[in-house]
């Protein structure tokens, strides 16, 4: 697959990923300068993407960001000078960068998006104006909880990238499986590698931070003991990225069992950093990266195939290259399959898809009917 010119972008009031600017071309700093989640570093780390943040801008797409976690929307104006850390309610966060977002932003009306062949913007971070000066761009948007706007293409965009990770490969453009954490499979090993010089230790069980409601976490919950009681090491979520990203790399499992649903990027992101994960299907929403062999319902069943893998050092390595093989299919190649395709439609059309007065109406009534 030829790799494609892309920028990945982000407006200066978004509570996530990475802060440093565009002349920051080391995968290893541009990840760990992250507020917390990894994201979608395999643009920059395998595709070579350039990552920019922008500022803020007034119209009305560009302020979908308010609608989409509003519990704290009256405070990100903050992260233009302060850190994650001083927004009220997120006080126990300890983001990767010293600096504020503000302090790379740039005005997005100074770039040339025409040098790209795609840009993906976090939330709706570019205006409609300039989305539609740029027609041989292709232009798609990925809101940030994936809570809104993601059935049909929206605010004069190409694409919707839905954070789905189904394999379902589009053809055109609308709308996109593309996951929030897009890795290869060995992405983030690669970068720990690179930046500590240290081959993992691969010991002990690293526990998903959403089997417990507690945060900061502090201890295992009580439905972990079987496996402390078997005499296996739980190593426990850490606030700042590296730490937590250091942390699952020496571990040699990941593990997740009670607690709420999750999406699953913190699988990718094990699988990724080559450790094995280990949980219940049915509590993920990303199904497709826990195997059959790993696919456990009880902590029983837990503890059993981690005894069993104990024993075997190569079914051990068999299950995790079998893991790491879905996820470069689910996360890596069919994302960018999809996104090239729709690039070539783009093209094959001349243009963008037509933006009327009648898109400009359901634009209004889709931002005015999210509460």
């Amino acid at each position: 697959m030829n790799k494609p010119k892309i920028a990945l972008v982000k407006q200066e009031v978004y509570q996530d990923l990475y802060v440093c600017p565009v002349t920051e071309k080391n995968p290893a700093e541009i990840l760990f300068s992250s507020m917390g989640r990894v994201g979608p570093i395999s643009l920059m780390a395998d595709l070579g993407a350039d990552f920019y943040i922008v500022k803020e801008e007034t119209c009305m797409e560009t302020q979908i960001y308010k609608k989409v976690i509003p519990h704290i929307a009256k405070y990100l104006y903050l992260l233009k000078t302060e850190t994650l850390d001083k927004i009220p309610g997120q006080g126990f966060k300890q983001p990767g960068s010293p600096y504020p977002n503000g302090k790379f932003a740039v005005d997005c009306h100074d770039i040339d998006w025409g040098q790209y062949e795609i840009v993906i913007s976090i939330n709706v971070s570019l205006p409609t104006t300039v989305v539609r000066s740029f027609p041989k761009t292709l232009f798609a948007y990925m809101i940030g909880e994936a809570n809104m706007a993601t059935g049909s293409v929206h605010f004069g965009y190409d694409v919707t990238l839905n954070q789905m990770a189904r394999g379902i490969i589009a053809e055109r453009c609308g709308i996109v499986d593309f996951p929030y954490t897009f890795v290869g499979k060995d992405t983030l090993e690669r970068i720990m590698r690179q930046y500590t010089g240290c081959q993992p230790d691969k010991k002990g069980i690293f526990m998903e931070i959403n089997s417990t409601t507690e945060r900061p976490v502090t201890k295992a919950p009580a439905h972990f003991k079987p496996l402390m009681d078997a005499g296996y090491e739980i190593i426990l979520h850490k606030q700042k990225i590296y730490d937590n990203l250091l942390s699952i790399y020496n571990a040699k499992y990941f593990v997740k069992m009670g607690g709420r649903t999750i999406r699953g990027n913190s699988v990718a992101e094990a699988v990724s950093l080559g450790t094995l994960a280990i949980m219940d299907r049915d509590e993920v929403i990303h199904k497709e990266l826990v195997i059959d062999e790993c696919n456990v319902k009880t902590m029983e069943e837990m503890v059993n195939l981690i005894n069993r893998l104990e024993r075997s050092r190569s079914l051990y390595l068999d299950l995790l290259d079998k893991q790491r093989s879905a996820l470069q299919h689910y996360f890596f190649d069919t994302p960018m399959t999809s996104l090239t395709n729709c690039l070539e439609d783009k093209r094959h059309r001349n243009g963008p898809a037509p933006y009327t007065w009648r898109h400009k109406i359901s634009d209004r009534l889709c931002f005015l009917k999210i509460k």
